[in-house]
């Protein structure tokens, strides 16, 4: 394994510039996917009188919402996946980790399938995404099974995929000496674990899932936050060095 001792390489340089895109797409994207919606739950729940988180309006924006925020969280894991693919004559576990890039952006494909049909679904359909979020995926197969199981393995499809991006970052942070890209493979990590919970409440008793779901929003906004100021820092390296990465 080498390490950036000597001047950046083009493709170091590329993947640098690659990792700052993604990590921008990825913010836009954890906004509209997590941050906004939940924001939404919670005004509708607790602050903002006769505005229902069942009502029809409530449930649209917060459908299309998730649909653009999957559209630009499949463009960020794309991006991050062209980065290691840059990286990975540097470092051997960075190919397995591109294939499994490329299997989050097929179940990334699916979400957005699945959450097209939802926002312009029945109302007994787009009503699972107000109950709780162990019982949502049953309540979608009940009333759409192709729909539920699409989001099951849709869902899968994208954990390891996020799962490889915490993998790829950490690798990518150490060979570019950034502490930030490695604290931000560690994050993801972190919301990889978070996301997991409602799935293991299915099988196992949990205390308070909402209490863990809740963290989600804040660990998905500093992770590629995170990414995007180590990923900075390489690109200003990299201008030092005069290597360009286009």
């Amino acid at each position: 394994m080498s390490s950036l001792s000597g001047p950046p390489s083009t493709e170091e340089a590329k993947a640098a510039f690659l990792l700052r895109r993604g990590s921008l797409a990825a913010v836009c994207g954890s906004v509209a996917a997590l941050v906004v919606p939940v924001a939404l739950l919670l005004l509708s729940s607790d602050l903002v009188q006769g505005l229902s988180v069942d009502s029809p309006g409530v449930l649209s924006v917060e459908s299309v919402l998730v649909v653009a925020g999957a559209v630009l969280l499949l463009v960020a894991l794309f991006l991050y996946r062209r980065a290691f693919v840059h990286l990975k004559h540097v470092d051997r576990r960075l190919r397995p980790v591109s294939l499994l890039c490329l299997l989050g952006s097929v179940g990334a494909v699916a979400l957005v399938v699945a959450g097209a049909v939802v926002a312009g679904g029945s109302s007994g359909v787009t009503g699972c995404l107000s109950g709780h979020p162990t019982h949502a995926l049953g309540c979608l197969r009940s009333k759409d099974a192709a729909i539920g199981y699409l989001s099951v393995a849709g869902f899968w499809l994208l954990w390891l995929g996020a799962a490889a991006v915490a993998t790829g970052l950490v690798v990518s942070g150490r060979h570019f000496h950034r502490p930030a890209l490695t604290a931000g493979g560690a994050f993801y990590g972190v919301l990889a674990a978070v996301i997991i919970v409602p799935f293991v409440a299915l099988l196992v008793p949990l205390p308070s899932v909402a209490g863990v779901l809740s963290v989600a929003p804040c660990v998905a906004l500093v992770a590629p936050s995170l990414v995007y100021a180590g990923a900075r820092q390489s690109l200003d390296r990299v201008g030092e060095s005069g290597s360009k990465p286009y």
